[in-house]
């Protein structure tokens, strides 16, 4: 410790003493760092190094994201109710791995990987599979390179987005998380259930769809942005190919999105798909409006339950959603929102005899197998409402939403009348949960 030197202590004693003093004090620390401080440090310094992630290189760029969704799914199908905790599949639980490198100053390179975790979501649980075992692990949903020029458009090879990925699904509510276009997503996994207790042959998510095209091994090209249209198309295995084209505008207190994409299918099916969507937003009011729609031909040929080939009727669906993003309180937007989708023909031939019996046994002018009658269509309708509290400082969206399905399948006898089949109850669900980003 050094004391305060007295005043009448000459100025060349005083100097001495300080300069004595800081070599003492010098070469005592230099004593404390050759000990056992320093070793204790450098295997500190060892162990984070052991345990921290690095970049392989330092030309590539490396972008760690992703989220958590975790939500209560609360049924009820008219006999039967529970909840179950799940993975809310409207946006799932995911982590990535986005690289990117500048080539030229027009040019970069870059990659996309990203991991989805199925967590028993909420689009494979029924009414017996409350925690199935079987709904956990990993499933890789992009794993591709790309190189992307601002004058010349963007290509990329791999497990990657197909153009149909997204099409009907433009939405400015800020609400996709509790309810969106693809209403399969929450509850697809149950079984119808007639009014007399027994479950029939077909799920939910047998009944409706909104077509959209997710991920594939393909190779992909998306032209540059002009006047706010980009163009695409890609192609893959299973000779999968698609084109669309999308158009977004923000300007005048106005945001618009709109696409339109076709696929076709013809190597283990033959079937095409047009499908799009458009959302638009009033910023000022936070007042929303979003339509998807879709039509699916099947050009198989089938043999229906009486021997004859039949062709599968077009499966087609509509969805609206109306929605108010407002201000409330200090956590960030609140948004409010009710929907309506109208699905038909997604089963309208070809259904096994099992299925058509679950459906027809006890109505009129069916054997009891269910072999003398076959199912020609079905219509399900889908309405809900609900809410989502953004909370801006933590990434987090809180939300809660509800849905009523109803559905009536078609059923005629050998010769073409209309058969009445057996009743089927209504089915409601609730999810609230939460969904955070890091």
């Amino acid at each position: 410790m050094i004391r305060t030197l007295r005043t009448n202590a000459p100025p060349i004693a005083a100097a001495l003493s300080i300069v004595a003093l800081s070599v003492a004090s010098s070469t005592a620390l230099a004593a404390d760092f050759g000990g056992n401080c320093c070793a204790d440090l450098e295997e500190r310094i060892a162990e984070l190094e052991a345990t921290t992630a690095r970049k392989g290189n330092r030309k590539v760029s490396l972008t760690v994201a992703g989220q958590v969704n975790k939500t209560l799914l609360i049924w009820d199908d008219g006999i039967e109710n529970d909840t179950y905790v799940v993975g809310n599949k409207n946006d799932q639980t995911n982590f990535s791995f986005v690289g990117e490198a500048q080539i030229t100053q027009d040019f970069k390179a870059g990659y996309e990987l990203v991991i989805r975790v199925r967590d028993n979501l909420s689009d494979e649980l029924g009414q017996d599979a409350p925690n199935s075992p079987d709904g956990d692990g990993f499933q890789v949903w992009q794993s591709h390179w790309y190189l992307e020029s601002e004058k010349l458009g963007k290509f990329s090879m791999g497990l990657a987005s197909r153009v149909t990925d997204t099409a009907p699904e433009a939405d400015f509510s800020e609400a996709g998380v509790a309810g969106y276009a693809g209403v399969q997503d929450i509850g697809g996994g149950f079984n119808l259930r007639r009014n007399d207790g027994a479950l029939a042959g077909l799920a939910w998510g047998d009944l409706y769809s909104h077509f959209n095209g997710d991920t594939a091994n393909i190779v992909r090209y998306d032209t540059p942005s002009f006047a706010g249209f980009i163009a695409s198309a890609s192609w893959g295995g299973d000779d999968i190919w698609d084109v669309g084209l999308r158009y977004a505008y923000e300007g005048n207190g106005i945001q618009f999105e709109s696409v339109i994409a076709y696929t076709e299918v013809t190597e283990d099916a033959d079937e095409d798909t047009v499908v799009g969507s458009a959302s638009i937003l009033h910023e000022a009011s936070g007042l929303n409006l979003t339509v998807a729609a879709g039509q699916k031909s099947n050009n198989v040929i089938v043999v229906d339950l009486d021997g004859v080939t039949r062709t599968p009727e077009d499966a087609k669906f509509f969805y609206i959603k109306a929605g108010w993003i407002a201000k409330l309180n200090g956590l960030g937007p609140t948004a409010f929102y009710g929907e309506y989708g109208q699905f038909q023909d997604f089963v309208s031939a070809g259904a096994e005899a099992d299925v058509v019996a679950s459906f027809a046994s006890g109505a009129a002018g069916c054997a009891a197998a269910g072999s003398a009658c076959r199912i020609t269509g079905n219509d399900a309708d889908v309405w809900g409402l609900g809410v989502v509290q953004h909370v801006e400082a933590a990434d987090m969206q809180l939300y809660l939403g509800y849905r009523f399905h109803s559905a009536e399948v078609d059923l005629v006898d050998q010769g073409g009348a209309a058969v009445v089949g057996a009743n089927l109850e209504d089915f409601h669900t609730i999810i609230t949960g939460a969904k955070i980003g890091f």
